[in-house]
């Protein structure tokens, strides 16, 4: 009977072990407050498991083990982005929430499951697809914004920078650096024209406006948020349409509205 047992635990375990299971694909506006990574079994497992959220670049986007998150083990820029449900080995549910999605978060993201013993007891991929944010406007507005909301309490020596790299070449639209703008550090052609918010390290609020905008300021934006020792946190993408005013519209009125109205 010892040995009969010992075979059907060993069978479980090689049933657990190397499980991946087929890709799941999630598609997103940039826009969204959060997107939900689905990973769940029915199998039981233990509950000292590890569970490793990674995305391609081999950097760790999350991690749960003895009983809770470890952030400190987080790449830095998926810090204080990243949500498991808790009591999520009650019934198997690894799912992982992302806070602000954007394009530079597309990625094939997968969630491993170990054992104490450092085996793979799950695997699932799950692919990201987070649509590029589209803006468009008349030329002749007084402005534009082009939107960033990300989290909340950035580091107080946070760099933010926005740039139009498309069409090359690349330009300064905005630096805020050291607490501050930096109105020095933009190419010309944003000078006096740009905005952003108050205390928007504090608020997430990383938004840009863009006043008077032009045919010429179309293109697409970047916003990239640096730490200071230069890693990057945070990172969006702007598409930015400026469309022409039309100039054929006539100012004349149609004269048979108006001979109705002086009929009456």
């Amino acid at each position: 009977m010892g040995h009969i047992s010992e075979f059907l635990l060993l069978s479980v375990q090689l049933m657990l072990c190397f499980v991946v299971l087929s890709v799941y694909q999630v598609e997103v506006d940039s826009e969204v407050e959060s997107v939900l990574l689905p990973c769940k079994t029915t199998v039981h497992l233990p509950e000292d498991v590890k569970v490793e959220w990674g995305d391609s670049y081999k950097m760790t986007v999350h991690v749960y083990k003895n009983g809770s998150d470890q952030p400190e083990e987080q790449h830095i820029r998926y810090r204080d982005r990243t949500e498991m449900k808790r009591n999520l080995l009650r019934p198997g549910d690894f799912s992982l929430t992302l806070k602000y999605p954007t394009d530079e978060d597309r990625d094939t993201y997968t969630c491993t499951v170990y054992s104490r013993e450092r085996d793979i007891l799950m695997k699932k991929q799950v692919k990201l697809w987070v649509r590029v944010c589209q803006v468009e406007v008349e030329e002749g507005a007084e402005s534009v914004l082009l939107p960033f909301k990300t989290t909340e309490n950035l580091p107080e020596d946070a760099e933010v920078i926005w740039i139009c790299d498309e069409p090359k070449p690349t330009k300064k639209v905005h630096v805020y650096q050291n607490g501050s703008d930096q109105p020095d550090q933009q190419d010309q052609v944003y000078r006096d024209r740009t905005e952003m918010k108050e205390d928007l390290l504090r608020t997430g609020d990383l938004s840009l406006t863009l006043k008077s905008p032009t045919d010429r300021d179309g293109g697409r934006y970047r916003c990239k948020v640096y730490n200071m020792n230069g890693d990057l946190m945070r990172w969006k993408s702007v598409v930015l349409r400026v469309k022409e005013r039309n100039r054929n519209r006539s100012s004349s009125t149609d004269p048979t509205p108006l001979m109705a109205d002086q009929s009456v």
